[in-house]
C-alpha cells in the first residue's frame, strides 16, 4: 500500500490458492488519507493483462521462477505438496 500514489487503487486479481493472507499494510486512516483504494476482480480481460505485462517490462514486478527439466516434475509436485514451492515452474522441455 505504500508504494500507491495519492488516489491509487490496489487491485487484487484471481483467487490464491493456500492459507488467506491479509493485506497487513492496509491501514483504514491511510486509505482515507490518501484516498486510496483496494478492489477484487476474479479474472481480468485483455486490456488489463497487457497493463500487467507492461509493468513486468518496465520492471515494476519481478517474478519468482526457475527452470526444470521434465525428469525433476515428480520432485516438483512433492514440493508443491509440502507447500516449499516458491513462486512458479517452468518446465524445459528441450
Amino acid at each position: 500500500m505504500s508504494l500507491l500514489k495519492f488516489g491509487g487503487t490496489l487491485v487484487c486479481v484471481g483467487l490464491p490458492e493456500g492459507e488467506l493472507k491479509p493485506i497487513a499494510t492496509a491501514f483504514p486512516q491511510f486509505l482515507v488519507a490518501k484516498a486510496q483504494r483496494i478492489v477484487g476482480v476474479a479474472v481480468g480481460d485483455r486490456k488489463e493483462a497487457i497493463e500487467t505485462l507492461q509493468f513486468a517490462e518496465r520492471g515494476v514486478v519481478k517474478t519468482h521462477f526457475r527452470t526444470a527439466k521434465m525428469e525433476e516434475l515428480t520432485g516438483v509436485f512433492e514440493e508443491m505438496e509440502r507447500g516449499e514451492l516458491k513462486g512458479r515452474v517452468v518446465l524445459d522441455l528441450s
